[in-house]
């Protein structure tokens, strides 16, 4: 079930990790969402049931150097941008997905807060949406996004982590010390990280995997991942929080179809989802994505790319663990790399 509403603190994030196709990410102060069409695709199919009976490639990406001139348009197609990011937006990036760059700026000057510019005679097509701030971070992207007729934008930009966030544990996988992996099964392996990722190989279809990360325990926390799957494969990516391996909160993120949804494991049976399967042009289709969770006096917030991009209000599980990991559906083997785990405590 989801909820939506107008909520009085909105914790939002702007991480220092880089995204896979850039050098950065941003979360807006209020969620909401561009009225841009989005292309269709099908949703992803229903929640397995499974758990593991054991512990709990990416395309190139695009880049932002410009060619010599930009593409040339054709009438009839139009974007305006509207900055509620209450700072200067510097550059505006309309590539098409093919593309393996970002192209060329599209704006003649900066877009001050409160201001709009629309670009004209775009050709009708699938596009990804970059733009920046003055200091060259990422304000937002948006991936797949379908431009037809007249479109608009509304950006909201980024604020920092709030003052009461203390980072608890940071881990970019280059070694073992944290004792991740090195445990296998029939349907899972768990291989310790290497090459600076921790990659969990779920073997059978229909199939949740994750481990915790087991330190922490706590009532208010902020937490991301950077994942990445297999190309070409229905699996997803999951982040949980929960007391054990039979309750949780599960945020799953599946980038094919650029959907996610936050689903309840309760007495090890999956109830009904707190936030069904929704779609979400934040997520990138093809690349590594970074999922965030936090859970901020009673309500859970789930981000990505570090765009929060919904809410649920809930008092079930108080206290609990970080999980990291994924699940299959019909695809299987398939692996879930993990990397740049990072964890916050949210000081009272």
């Amino acid at each position: 079930m989801q909820h939506r509403g107008w909520i009085y603190f909105i914790i939002v994030v702007l991480l220092a990790a880089s995204l896979a196709c850039d050098g950065g990410k941003s979360a807006p102060l209020t969620p909401a969402m561009p009225t841009v069409e989005p292309a269709t695709e099908a949703a992803p199919t229903p929640r397995p049931t499974n758990t593991p009976t054991q512990p709990t490639v990416t395309p190139k990406p695009k880049v932002t150097d410009p060619p010599t001139d930009p593409p040339t348009p054709e009438a009839g197609i139009s974007l305006e941008v509207i900055n509620e990011s209450g700072a200067e937006l510097a550059e505006l990036y309309i590539s098409g997905v093919e593309e393996s760059s970002w192209g060329a700026n599209q704006l003649g000057e900066s877009i001050a807060p409160g201001n709009s510019v629309t670009i004209q005679n775009l050709d009708e097509g699938a596009y990804d949406l970059k733009t920046t701030f003055a200091d060259g971070s990422i304000a937002e992207i948006m991936y797949n996004v379908f431009l037809s007729g007249d479109n608009s934008w509304t950006v909201f930009g980024t604020e920092g982590l709030p003052d009461n966030a203390v980072l608890r544990f940071e881990e970019n996988f280059e070694d073992n010390r944290n004792n991740w992996g090195n445990s296998f099964s029939d349907e899972v392996d768990y291989p310790a990280p290497t090459e600076g990722q921790y990659c969990i190989n779920i073997k059978v279809s229909d199939m949740t995997a994750w481990e915790w990360y087991e330190p922490f325990r706590t009532d208010e926390f902020l937490t991301e991942i950077q994942c990445s799957l297999d190309a070409g494969t229905d699996a997803s990516c999951g982040l949980g929080f929960g007391p054990d391996g039979d309750n949780l909160f599960w945020y799953e993120l599946d980038a094919k179809t650029q959907s996610y949804a936050v689903h309840l494991l309760q007495n090890d049976i999956w109830e009904e989802s707190l936030i069904g399967w929704t779609e979400d042009l934040h997520i990138n289709p093809n690349g590594a994505n970074y999922l965030a969770l936090a859970r901020i006096e009673g309500t859970l917030y789930v981000y990505a790319n570090g765009m929060l991009i919904n809410w649920v209000d809930t008092d079930l599980f108080p206290t609990g663990r970080v999980g990291i990991g994924g699940a299959t559906y019909e695809d299987a083997p398939v692996n879930i790399c993990l990397d740049d785990l990072l964890v916050w405590r949210i000081e009272k």
